[in-house]
């Protein structure tokens, strides 16, 4: 990971300058363009390099986490689960695991009474909680209501193996690593992590932190996520197993 940090540092330093350059400018219908279409490049190649070792590996759970809130990690598990779901029509679900503060009703064209949630407390059976939103190639779980309960990590357990023969990849939008213990302990329950970091806003020392919480519970690192912009789109992924 050293290129990451070396990235997280420059940015850190540059980050007074940077601003002063990076003043709100309306950009034209071609720049627009350009900037999805790397976006979905970008999806594209985290796709290929995750499908690269699913298939020898037995890879079908992602948890994607950040260290701190805000640095990416729903739109990366977002993006992540339409690229895989264009993988020769591979079935996706896409989870939402941060009980405390969910985010997914903010972002997706969401309709849900029921959600992970309302699993947890026993007032939904996990057939009512998959959804297919209008436009999107992968099923979705929502959080719900916002809870602080605990979460009952072996109610998720058993959540996902019975879902795992219905899908060729869960992908899990997990809490804030540095924030609370979920994600440590759902990153022993999956296949493998995604950690996401934000080269103009996450400091070295969060970034550390993240990884050597995920190595003190033996997880799988997949690889890292740097986000170089604000609008969260990363900018490569670098294998570091």
């Amino acid at each position: 990971m050293s290129k990451i940090y070396e990235a997280l540092k420059k940015a850190e330093q540059d980050r007074e300058r940077t601003r002063v350059h990076a003043r709100a400018r309306p950009l034209s219908p071609g720049a627009a363009s350009d900037q999805e279409h790397g976006a979905e490049e970008d999806y594209q190649k985290l796709r290929a390099s995750l499908v690269s070792i699913a298939v020898p590996s037995g890879l079908h759970t992602i948890l994607v986490a950040a260290p701190r809130h805000g640095e990416g990690a729903t739109t990366v598990a977002i993006g992540l689960a339409n690229a895989l779901a264009r993988e020769r029509d591979s079935r996706v679900l896409l989870l939402e695991s941060n009980l405390r503060s969910p985010s997914f009703d903010s972002v997706l064209p969401l309709a849900m009474e029921s959600g992970l949630a309302d699993f947890m407390a026993g007032r939904a059976a996990p057939e009512a909680l998959v959804a297919r939103l209008d436009g999107l190639s992968f099923s979705v779980i929502a959080a719900g209501a916002a809870s602080s309960a605990p979460m009952d990590f072996e109610l998720l357990e058993s959540l996902l193996e019975r879902l795992r023969p219905q899908f060729d990849f869960i992908v899990i939008d997990g809490p804030p690593i540095n924030s609370y213990a979920d994600s440590s302990i759902l990153a022993t329950k999956v296949d493998g992590v995604i950690l996401v970091v934000e080269a103009d806003r996450t400091p070295v020392t969060d970034a550390e932190t993240a990884k050597r919480q995920l190595d003190r519970v033996g997880s799988r690192i997949l690889g890292v996520v740097l986000n170089r912009r604000r609008s969260y789109i990363p900018a490569f992924l670098e294998r570091i197993l």
